[in-house]
């Protein structure tokens, strides 16, 4: 009957809506000071050849201009990459948004991750930040980094939380042979 039916949609939007207050949507970006980390070895010289084009005496100035413009376009380019990648963990999956001209959205399953590190470079750590990289059992990206997170960014916590409810959503059991 059409009452029936009203109950049944009313219970099911209360558990999405349950479960949507229970695991809101986080959205995480790195942090620009990875741009640094990752590139400090092209930052040099770029404003090193951009510099030293400028000094009198200075062999070939147009053509280390210009390889300083070039490095610096490159440099631009890897900013813009970084600064418009986007981490979005829902209450079922991970996405992973990347690109500057075309987008690329990559969704990971909770429920296949296994493992989970928190770890940093020294230059992250001068920098406060740290990767964190999931262990998982998907087939397109069987680890998953998450570079520049803020250090005092707690969120392993809250994947792990996630995790283990999607695998009991799913009936998902591991077993260990020790």
């Amino acid at each position: 009957s059409c009452e029936s039916w009203c109950l049944v949609c009313y219970k099911m939007e209360s558990l999405i809506n349950e479960k949507k207050q229970l695991f809101p949507s986080v959205e995480i970006t790195p942090s620009w000071k990875q741009f640094v980390v990752n590139e400090l070895p092209l930052i040099i010289p770029c404003l090193v050849a951009i510099t030293a084009a400028g000094i009198e005496g200075v062999p070939y100035p147009k053509i280390i201009f210009w390889v300083g413009v070039i490095l610096l376009i490159i440099l631009t380019y890897k900013l813009f990459y970084m600064l418009k990648i986007k981490y979005i963990i829902t209450s079922q999956q991970i996405i992973y948004i990347h690109g500057v001209i075309g987008h690329t959205a990559d969704y990971m399953e909770l429920y296949r991750v296994v493992d989970y590190r928190q770890h940093s470079s020294p230059q992250q750590q001068i920098m406060g930040l740290k990767t964190i990289t999931l262990y998982t059992g998907d087939r397109s990206s069987p680890v998953f980094n998450m570079i520049g997170i803020d250090r005092n960014f707690h969120i392993i916590e809250e994947i792990r939380e996630r995790v283990e409810y999607n695998k009991q959503r799913k009936g998902i059991y591991e077993f260990t042979n020790r």
